[in-house]
């Protein structure tokens, strides 16, 4: 089958590369258009533009992509299906006809359950552990075609976001060639989406703020939600200090929600309910550190108190 590839992250080249090194033809990759990132702002291309690039696939970067870039610059390729993967853009209606066997979707939930743009990182928010990877056709909704295929995964509760998306893309790298042969053999059954439904909206940084009044259960899961483009965070003082990883403490000790005790080499930060073991952090302007190495450099230890 001759695939066209619409993806954007790392998230996505696992199974750009499966579709490439199968016997299948990727006729065309589309990906969002180089972006400024870093400190210095340099433009930086995406991910799947690179592996595309290097692998001399045929790439496409639209700022948007409608109708009238489809007919110009794809329709040419002839594509016998689109498989999209964290593309990060919302595809127009009256492109999902002009493919003929459809575009199917690989999205990180378990549809109906959170559809949306931040599934992974809504599931650890909400202390979920029972996850998975739903393949489904594209249809004018969001998120609410028929489903082919859907493959359970059981997430630890103390895996991390990076940990829990590296895990379902190598299920959906694993999944879908064989999708793609019941396409071919005419074998391919799809099933309407039923049950409970929920949004997975995107994540801005202000949401990412802890609330060292809650419980240290919940703020545990909002850390492991974070990537290290958007973590969790907290002030002490006017500073920032990004939250990469924290940990359960047993320790017994009775400390205000935000405030800070080193014992034992340890950093703890009492909570609403509960105390965290701050692990791995960054604080504003410097680059990541561990929590003690970072404590001890401070060197007025009565402001040990996170807000």
């Amino acid at each position: 089958m001759k695939i066209l590839f619409l993806g954007t992250p790392q998230s996505a080249v696992p199974i750009l590369e499966t579709l490439n090194n199968s016997d299948h033809q990727v006729v065309g990759v589309v990906s969002q258009p180089a972006r400024k990132k870093g400190r210095g702002q340099d433009l930086t291309e995406s991910e799947v533009s690179a592996y595309a690039k290097s692998n001399k696939l045929p790439i496409f970067t639209p700022e948007k992509i409608t109708k009238e870039y489809f007919d110009k610059n794809l329709v040419e390729l002839k594509a016998d299906i689109a498989i999209v993967v964290a593309f990060g853009q919302i595809l127009p209606q009256d492109i999902l006809d002009k493919i003929k066997f459809g575009w199917v979707n690989i999205h990180f939930s378990v549809l109906p359950d959170l559809r949306g743009a931040a599934p992974i990182q809504r599931a650890i928010m909400q202390g979920k552990t029972d996850l998975g990877v739903t393949i489904f056709k594209i249809d004018e909704g969001l998120d609410t075609g028929p489903i082919i295929s859907q493959i359970l995964y059981k997430r630890e509760s103390s895996s991390n976001y990076q940990k829990t998306l590296h895990d379902l893309t190598e299920i959906a790298a694993n999944n879908i060639v064989s999708i793609l042969k019941k396409y071919e053999s005419g074998q391919l059954t799809t099933t309407k989406q039923t049950g409970f439904s929920s949004t997975a909206a995107k994540i801005d940084d202000k949401e990412m703020q802890i609330k060292w009044s809650d419980r240290s259960e919940n703020i545990i899961n909002l850390v492991n939600a974070g990537s290290y483009n958007l973590c969790a965070w907290t002030n002490l003082e006017l500073t920032k200090i990004k939250i990469l990883e924290i940990d359960k403490s047993d320790e017994i000790v009775d400390l205000k929600p935000g405030e800070i005790l080193v014992k034992n080499r340890m950093v703890l930060v009492g909570c609403g309910e509960g105390v965290i073991v701050l692990k791995q952090i960054i604080p504003e302007g410097k680059k990541q550190m561990d929590a003690f190495s970072w404590i001890n450099g401070i060197q007025d230890k009565s402001i040990l108190q996170f807000s």
